[in-house]
C-alpha cells in the first residue's frame, strides 16, 4: 500500500519536472535562434550609402579635416537606429539627383527642396525642416537697403540650378530685384567675395546658410526672407525602395518625438 501510494505520486511530480525542462529548453533554444533586427534594404548589406557635397554649410561641409554638419549627424543617428553603417559620398550638385536616378547611392542629403519636379525623379522623406530662402547684404556697404523693396535695382548672387535661382529670375521679371548674378553651386566663396567687394548687391540662399554665412563675417546681415515660398527639406530616395524610405520616415518621426531632433537642431542652430 505504501509502496503504490509512493509509485503514484512520484508521477505527476516527474510529469511537471519535465514540463519544466521543456519549457527551459525551449525557451533557451528560441533565445539562441533568435534573429538581428531586419535591416531596410540597401545597396550594400549593413550600408547606408549617401550622396552628398561637402560645400553646404551648416549642413554638411569639411572643418580641420573632418566631415561635419547638421545632416551628417542626422544621418549617423538615423543610420545607427537603422542597424546601418553610413558611407558619406562626396558629389556636385549639379549631378546628385541623375546620379541617385541611377541608384548610385541608398539616399541623397543636401539641404535639398523637395519640389514637384523632383518629386516626378524621385522619392522624397517626410520634410525634416520647412525654412525659407533669405537675402544676405553687407549692412556697411548698402546701408541704404533695409528690406525687399530697396532691392528694385539690386544684383543677387545665387547657386545654379536651384530653387534660389528660380525664384530669383521670377523676381527679377516681376521687378523686385535689378539682376541675377549665377554661380556654380560650390563656389558659394566667390558669391560672398563679390558681396564683400560690392560687386553683387546680395545673396540668396535658404536661411540655415544664409544665417550661417552671415553670422560668420563682419558687417554681413539677413535683411529680408522671400514671401510665400517655403522651402521643405528632405531626403531623396530611388523610387524602386519604399521599404528604406518608410524605414528612415520612420526613424525620423521618433527623433522628434524623443527630442534628439531638436536636440541636433541647437547643436547646428538651425529650424
Amino acid at each position: 500500500m505504501t509502496h503504490r501510494h509512493l509509485a503514484t505520486c512520484s508521477w505527476p511530480m516527474a510529469w511537471r519536472a519535465s514540463a519544466v525542462a521543456a519549457v527551459l529548453i525551449f525557451t533557451m533554444s528560441g533565445r539562441g535562434e533568435a534573429k538581428a533586427p531586419e535591416r531596410a534594404p540597401t545597396l550594400e548589406p549593413g550600408v547606408l550609402r549617401v550622396g552628398t557635397y561637402f560645400v553646404n554649410p551648416p549642413f554638411e561641409y569639411v572643418s580641420d579635416g573632418r566631415k561635419v554638419g547638421f545632416e551628417v549627424d542626422l544621418i549617423r543617428e538615423m543610420a545607427r537606429r537603422l542597424h546601418l553603417k553610413p558611407l558619406f559620398v562626396n558629389t556636385q550638385w549639379e549631378v546628385i539627383l541623375q546620379q541617385m536616378q541611377e541608384g548610385r547611392y541608398d539616399c541623397i542629403v543636401g539641404g535639398i527642396t523637395i519640389t514637384p519636379a523632383r518629386q516626378v525623379a524621385l522619392a522624397w522623406s517626410d520634410p525634416y525642416m520647412t525654412t525659407t530662402l533669405s537675402l544676405v547684404i553687407d549692412s556697411a556697404k548698402t546701408p541704404q537697403i533695409r528690406s525687399l523693396a530697396d532691392l528694385k535695382d539690386a544684383e543677387v548672387g545665387v547657386q545654379a540650378a536651384t530653387t534660389d535661382y528660380d525664384i530669383a529670375v521670377a523676381m527679377q521679371r516681376r521687378g523686385q530685384i535689378g539682376k541675377v548674378k549665377v554661380y556654380p553651386f560650390d563656389r558659394i566663396a566667390d558669391a560672398m567675395t563679390d558681396l564683400d567687394a560690392g560687386r553683387i548687391t546680395a545673396v540668396m540662399k535658404v536661411y540655415p546658410v544664409a544665417e550661417w554665412l552671415a553670422r560668420r563675417t563682419p558687417g554681413l546681415r539677413i535683411v529680408a526672407q522671400i514671401p510665400n515660398d517655403p522651402q521643405p527639406l528632405g531626403i531623396g530616395f530611388n523610387k524602386n525602395n519604399p521599404e528604406l524610405l518608410a524605414a528612415v520616415n520612420g526613424v525620423l518621426s521618433e527623433m522628434k518625438q524623443d527630442r534628439t531632433y531638436a536636440r541636433l537642431a541647437r547643436k547646428w542652430d538651425v529650424p
